[in-house]
């Protein structure tokens, strides 16, 4: 059984779908990061990993619940250059707003968008999004799939990092095969870990790519 550790990240783990979590992660955007270290938080690693293995870091990338940057900071890392990023809490984003990577901001632009309504990016805008620890209850279900993927360009890479109970319990597994079957992507990979090196969290990495 997984754990949902204690304090903020448990407050988090546990909404149900259509609860609201921007003000719960406005109140943790401080202790966020020293959170996540603590547990040995590892997504953002492996997001960036498997992003750079089918685009080039001269793509343009859409960060989708970005949160204080630590996804975008790996992709920086990397050598990636053009990142925007994507968050429903202002609170996270004023610390996504200070990332640097080699004296350069991580992000050229951040906006403030509620992921579960119309998202105010036109379609094919990107060659690439990532969405890390976002699927799942108090986050995004799995009907919101379609938004996301249209602001990718045809041939565009998807990468989502999102717990694994959630991916097979709660309905996603089907939609993406569901989307995949009416065409609207190719699944390339879906890999299992555990995404918490302190915890027993097990994650799915599921790569896509749009016709």
């Amino acid at each position: 059984m997984a754990d949902h550790g204690e304090g903020p990240l448990k407050r988090v783990s546990t909404m149900g779908y259509g609860d609201r979590s921007d003000e719960a992660y406005d109140q943790w955007a401080q202790d966020y990061e020293a959170d996540l270290t603590k547990y040995g938080y590892l997504s953002p690693q492996l997001i960036a990993d498997a992003l750079q293995d089918y685009v080039g870091a001269s793509a343009t990338v859409v960060d989708y619940a970005c949160g204080t940057g630590l996804a975008g900071v790996e992709l920086a890392s990397r050598g990636f250059t053009t990142i925007d990023g994507v968050d429903y809490s202002q609170g996270m984003l004023e610390f996504a707003a200070s990332k640097t990577v080699q004296g350069r901001p991580v992000y050229r632009e951040l906006l403030t968008v509620d992921l579960t309504a119309t998202i105010p990016i036109e379609d094919g805008a990107y060659d690439a999004l990532i969405c890390v620890g976002a699927m799942g209850g108090g986050h995004l279900a799995p009907e919101h799939l379609p938004e996301l993927m249209r602001t990718i360009a045809s041939g565009g890479i998807a990468a989502f990092y999102m717990n694994a109970i959630a991916y097979e319990g709660d309905g996603f597994a089907k939609r993406f095969a569901a989307l995949e079957t009416a065409g609207h992507w190719q699944i390339i990979s879906e890999t299992p870990s555990n995404y918490m090196a302190e915890l027993d969290r097990p994650g799915m990495l599921v790569l896509a790519a749009r016709p």
